[in-house]
């Protein structure tokens, strides 16, 4: 029995293939990207993070332009409080 073949290719098919494929330009057959291409996704996702913390940061921190309550200030609010000595020794501020 033998057997039969389902598909055929046209006579000449591959040489003329051969001479076609040769005949596409080299610039079309691959795509040259710049050096750092491939690094640019990358370097915009990582710029983001840093803006990200950086940003979160200053909105957390509150940022008011004061480092935060003077010695004064401290003592002026531990006194209209009415807290005692012993309530601050209590705790050992």
């Amino acid at each position: 029995m033998k057997k039969k073949i389902p598909y055929s290719t046209p006579d000449g098919y591959f040489e003329a293939l051969k001479r076609r494929l040769s005949d596409i330009p080299a610039e079309h057959r691959t795509q040259a990207r710049p050096l750092g291409a491939k690094w640019v996704p990358y370097l915009a996702l990582a710029s983001f993070f840093a803006a990200a913390v950086v940003l979160g940061n200053l909105f957390l921190s509150g940022t008011t332009g004061r480092g935060g309550a003077t010695e004064d200030e401290i003592v002026e609010y531990l006194i209209d409080s009415g807290t005692t000595l012993a309530q601050l020794y209590e705790y050992n501020f």
